[in-house]
């Protein structure tokens, strides 16, 4: 994107972070990470922050968005790996709203976002602590980022997520989240009956989901473990043009 007047230049968001607190943010980034994977595994989900092949993967979409205010919905944005790079892409008049459940991860980011310097930029940012599934607005978002990690939830709750961004996702709206290539049915096979029963019963409900709006997918192998980018809209913008990359 152009960094015409009004929109966010990378440079900007990179002062966000600049000066004596970057190297402590970023040291307390990963000791946060890892004390939250050794101590709540069930909601983190993985074994490493996002890498910056993957972050910028998948808020790729956000590229191609269009001239007038957008609004952007990030889910389980954990320390923030992809929050850093959809922040790139704003500008003036847009909105941002990030859900996160684990209220470490919710702290860290309050500190880490400067929520002033965006709003000067005339952008609207609002951290919230709270369950996705608690959204209860009729507002439609152009695009849904997701950080969720769906292999470490019950099948139920994975359902009813991706119906909450089905139902607040705009017509031509992209929904982007990620999922690790190792499969599901390879992990399962080291775990009790009963995890192994609702991993692929995971499996199942996601695997039906892509195979009705996915539209694109990158593989990341610049990432710990390696991952797929999932790009998905509803069906009535399938003839559109893809954002980008190679399935």
């Amino acid at each position: 994107m152009d960094s015409a007047e009004g929109q966010w230049p990378e440079a900007q968001e990179k002062r966000l972070r600049r000066g004596p607190r970057l190297g402590v943010l970023m040291l307390e980034d990963y000791r946060l990470f890892y004390s939250q994977f050794r101590s709540h595994f069930t909601t983190t989900g993985a074994i490493a922050p996002s890498s910056l092949h993957l972050a910028k993967a998948v808020v790729l979409p956000l590229s191609e968005r269009a001239a007038r205010p957008i609004a952007v919905l990030e889910v389980g944005p954990g320390t923030g790996s992809f929050t850093h790079q959809i922040l790139r892409y704003l500008c003036s008049g847009d909105t941002l709203d990030i859900y996160e459940l684990n209220p470490k991860f919710y702290s860290f980011l309050i500190r880490s976002l400067d929520e002033e310097t965006l709003a000067k930029r005339g952008v609207q940012l609002r951290i919230h602590n709270a369950d996705i599934r608690s959204l209860r607005t009729n507002v439609e978002y152009d695009f849904i980022i997701s950080g969720l990690p769906f292999y470490a939830f019950e099948p139920q709750v994975v359902s009813e997520i991706l119906d909450i961004y089905l139902q607040h996702l705009a017509p031509t709206g992209i929904l982007s989240y990620f999922e690790y290539v190792l499969t599901p049915e390879f992990k399962s096979r080291f775990l009790k009956s009963a995890d192994r029963e609702r991993m692929i019963r995971v499996g199942e409900t996601v695997r039906s989901f892509v195979q009705k709006y996915e539209y694109r997918c990158n593989e990341v192998w610049w990432n710990l473990p390696p991952a797929k980018a999932r790009y998905c809209r509803k069906p009535s913008t399938k003839f559109l043009p893809a954002s980008g990359g190679s399935r």
